[in-house]
């Protein structure tokens, strides 16, 4: 087990840590002496005797107090921050974070200007003596990990595979890449310009998907090849058709409108509850690449006036899958079962969201919803398991389109 710090190393490592945080600081770090911590005329002879030799070695400066203070230190101010971490034994933060990047340097190439910038970031960080992005500078393995898969996403390396396969196939560990998902998601959200988005919205941006999961849904469609139907979307209560399904479905009647649902639980009432004819499809949240790409071939597929339409939380998650949606998608949705009066009338109080501010200004049709929950009054979340299903008025709005 180690033993008590001793004071006076204490004393001169807290002003080396502040002297490292701020190095473009005006006035040099000091500090004060804390003299009633010192119980025994040894230790404050102890403590004198070393901060004394720290000034000796051009580390620091002392100031005596005045009068009858006079034989006491009234505060030391850092001279030399280099000069003051050779005096504690160890090496300074910058050249410890020099080091690290000069090693890091190789992992990609300067053909990405934000990667190199990341690097630089996490630089800066480390000679502040501090973490960047949750990795120390002496954790090289891990911040190689973390530069390599990023890297390997802005070549697009990603696309296509699930997450375990592309972290074996960038770092020889398939387990990498869940030990740096979060860090990862929060860099590459900033670099698409969608700084805090979801995870899950980001990989799905990226390509990647965990292996990608069946699209859970109800309605005219099926899949089916030379031997016959592999899958048929009027299977009661719901079809699962995986992805790679996606070269052999075809409509088997067009949809009275079609509809995306974001929860599991409303999608399974909606489709075991209303029949009109609709084709009903499982987001899971933010819409993964294969619902992506269903509904890009659904709405190419079918009539123009064919309404669709996207059901969802009241809440700044449910705002923002939305949008995903618009914004991926040949034509956007229409929301359903999402007015703010249902919000105020059924939902929950909650803080307004400053994050929602640049939704608000947007073209979306969630636009003032947006306005409402970034500062509106009297802000209420509502959670679309809240509201029973009902059909979207999709007869109103085929006479409007055609």
């Amino acid at each position: 087990m180690n033993g008590p710090v001793d004071p006076a190393v204490a004393f001169l490592e807290r002003l080396l840590i502040l002297t490292e945080r701020s190095p473009n600081r005006t006035r040099a770090a000091s500090a004060a002496p804390e003299y009633d911590a010192l119980l025994t005329a040894e230790m404050i002879s102890r403590f004198e005797q070393r901060i004394l030799a720290a000034e000796r070695s051009g580390a620091v400066q002392i100031t005596r107090g005045k009068r009858e203070r006079k034989h006491l230190i009234e505060r030391v101010v850092v001279r030399d921050a280099a000069v003051l971490a050779c005096h504690l034994g160890r090496t300074p933060a910058s050249q410890i974070a020099a080091s690290a990047r000069r090693d890091l340097e190789s992992v990609f190439s300067q053909d990405h200007p934000w990667l190199p910038q990341i690097l630089a970031e996490m630089e800066a960080r480390w000679s502040r003596g501090e973490a960047a992005y949750r990795i120390a500078p002496t954790d090289l393995g891990g911040a190689r990990e973390f530069l390599a898969l990023l890297e390997a996403i802005s070549t697009d390396q990603a696309k296509g595979l699930d997450a375990r396969t592309f972290s074996l196939k960038v770092t020889g560990d398939s387990k990498a890449f869940d030990r740096h998902a979060s860090r990862i998601a929060s860099v590459v959200a900033v670099q698409i310009g969608k700084p805090g988005l979801a995870a899950d919205a980001v990989w799905a941006r990226v390509g990647l998907e965990r292996f990608s999961h069946p699209v859970h849904l109800h309605g005219p469609l099926v899949a089916e090849d030379r031997d016959g139907v592999l899958a048929d979307g009027r299977a009661r209560p719901f079809a699962s058709l995986h992805p790679e399904l996606l070269p052999l479905i075809k409509l088997s009647g067009q949809p009275s409108y079609i509809l995306t649902v974001e929860n599991y639980a409303s999608f399974n009432r909606h489709v075991r509850e209303i029949e009109d004819g609709g084709l009903v499809i499982y987001t899971g949240g933010f819409a993964s690449n294969g619902v992506i790409a269903l509904l890009r071939w659904l709405l190419n597929s079918t009539e123009a006036q064919t309404p669709f339409y996207h059901w969802g939380d009241i809440d700044p998650g449910g705002l923002r899958i939305f949008r995903y949606l618009e914004e991926n998608l040949p034509r956007p949705p229409l929301p359903h079962l999402m007015e703010q009066s249902r919000a105020e009338a059924q939902g929950r109080s909650a803080m307004p969201d400053a994050t929602l501010a640049a939704l608000a200004k947007s073209a979306s049709a969630v636009a003032p919803l947006a306005e409402w929950l970034s500062c509106g009054e009297g802000v209420k979340h509502l959670e679309q398991e809240t509201t029973d299903p009902a059909s979207p008025p999709f007869d109103r709005v085929r006479e409007t389109a055609a």
